[in-house]
C-alpha cells in the first residue's frame, strides 16, 4: 500500500529496477491516481535518468571547499572536540580585552558535511539534467525508414537490437543511437529482441503510446489506433498519456480503437508470434478462427462458403508447413473441397455436421 511516507522509497526502488512485481504494480497504480502523481513521477524520472550521466566518482577536497567559502582550511577560530564545535570569538576591540564563548551544536560536522553533499548533488543533477535535456532537444537526428512488403523481414539496428517485422509494417530509427535514449517509431507489428543497455532505455513510439525497456523480448502490434504489447522475457513499461502499466513474461496489455484505457491480461494466445515462427497451434479452435489466422499470416483470402462448418473445431499443430499442406490436412479432416480463385481460396463441403 502506497502512502506519503513510503512513496519516495518505492519510486527510488522502481527507478533503480530493484522493485519486485508487487511494488512495481503499486507504483503504476499510484501514478494513475492523479495528474499530480503523474507529474511528480515524470519529474523524478527525468532527474534520475539525467543523473546517470553525472554519476562519476570524484575526490572531494574539503580544505578547498572551506577556502571557497572564505573560511580557510583548519581555521584557527574553529576547533573540533568529539563532534562538538568550540567557536572562539575574535578579540574584542580596544578596551574590551580578550574573551571567548562556546556554542554546542546538536549536529556533528560529519552530518553537516553529508547534508551539504546531498544538497550539492541534487543541485548538480538538476542543473546537469537541464543542460543535457536542452542539448538533446536542440539536436535533430535524421531518421532512416524500413518497410516490409508481403514478406516478414528481420532488421538489426545499430545497437544490436533485432526487430522482426510482420508484413506491411514499418519502422523508423536513427542510423546511430546517440543521447540518453534509443528511440524508434513503429507502424504495424514487430517482435523486438532489445540489446541490454541499462544506461540507455529503448523506447518504441506506436500510435500515441510508448513502450520502454532496457533489454528484453516482446511483441508490439500497432495497426490503426490499436496497440497491443505481449512480453516474452524481461519487463516492459507500457504507457499512454497519464496511464502506465508494467508487464512481465506471459502478460500483455492493449488499447483498442476508440478506447483510451489500457487493459492488462494474461497472454493465452499461443499463436501471437506465428508470423515469425511459422508455428500454428490450435486447441479446439473454430474453423472460422483457423481460417482467419492463416489468411493473416499467408496473405490469402480464405473463404468458408457455408456457415454450417464455421464452428467446426480443430485441434492440431503445424510447424513450418506451407499453406497448401495445412489446408489439405484441414480439408481431409472435415471432408472439404478446396477451390482457388486468384488470391482467394474457397472451402466448401460437408464439414463436421
Amino acid at each position: 500500500m502506497i502512502n506519503e511516507e513510503n512513496i519516495d522509497d518505492l519510486l527510488a526502488k522502481y527507478l533503480a529496477e530493484e522493485a519486485d512485481h508487487q511494488e512495481a504494480e503499486a507504483v503504476s497504480e499510484w501514478i494513475g491516481l492523479s495528474n499530480e502523481n503523474q507529474k511528480t513521477f515524470e519529474q523524478t524520472n527525468l532527474i534520475w535518468e539525467k543523473s546517470s550521466l553525472l554519476r562519476t566518482e570524484q575526490q572531494v577536497n574539503v580544505d578547498v571547499a572551506w577556502k571557497k567559502l572564505g573560511i580557510g582550511s583548519k581555521a584557527q577560530n574553529i576547533h573540533q572536540v568529539d563532534s562538538v564545535n568550540i567557536i572562539k570569538a575574535l578579540p574584542k576591540t580596544k578596551g574590551g580585552g580578550d574573551s571567548t564563548f562556546e556554542a554546542k551544536k546538536s549536529i556533528s560536522n560529519n552530518l553537516i558535511f553529508k547534508n551539504f553533499l546531498k544538497i550539492a548533488a541534487v543541485l548538480s543533477i538538476i542543473v546537469g539534467g537541464a543542460f543535457f535535456l536542452n542539448k538533446n532537444l536542440q539536436s535533430q537526428v535524421e531518421l532512416l525508414s524500413f518497410q516490409t512488403g508481403n514478406t516478414p523481414t528481420e532488421k538489426i539496428l545499430a545497437d544490436g537490437t533485432k526487430v522482426f517485422l510482420n508484413k506491411n509494417s514499418s519502422i523508423s530509427f536513427p542510423e546511430k543511437f546517440e543521447g540518453d535514449f534509443r528511440e524508434v517509431n513503429l507502424t504495424g507489428e514487430a517482435f523486438f529482441e532489445v540489446h541490454h543497455d541499462k544506461t540507455h532505455p529503448f523506447i518504441i513510439h506506436a500510435n500515441g503510446s510508448d513502450i520502454k525497456v532496457l533489454g528484453t523480448s516482446f511483441n508490439v502490434k500497432a495497426y490503426n489506433a490499436q496497440v497491443q504489447v505481449a512480453v516474452s522475457t524481461g519487463k516492459v513499461q507500457f504507457s499512454k498519456n497519464t496511464q502506465q502499466v508494467i508487464l512481465v513474461k506471459g502478460e500483455k496489455a492493449e488499447i483498442t480503437k476508440g478506447q483510451e484505457t489500457i487493459v492488462k491480461s494474461t497472454n493465452i494466445d499461443e499463436n501471437i508470434l506465428s508470423y515469425k515462427t511459422k508455428t500454428f497451434t490450435f486447441q479446439d479452435a473454430s474453423l472460422a478462427e483457423v481460417s482467419q489466422l492463416l489468411a493473416d499470416n499467408f496473405g490469402k483470402n480464405i473463404v468458408l462458403e457455408q456457415d454450417k462448418f464455421k464452428n467446426c473445431k480443430l485441434t492440431a499443430t503445424f510447424k513450418q508447413e506451407s499453406l497448401d499442406n495445412i489446408l489439405t490436412i484441414i480439408s481431409e479432416t472435415f471432408n472439404l473441397k478446396i477451390t482457388k480463385q486468384g488470391d482467394s481460396i474457397l472451402l466448401n463441403g460437408e464439414g463436421c455436421q
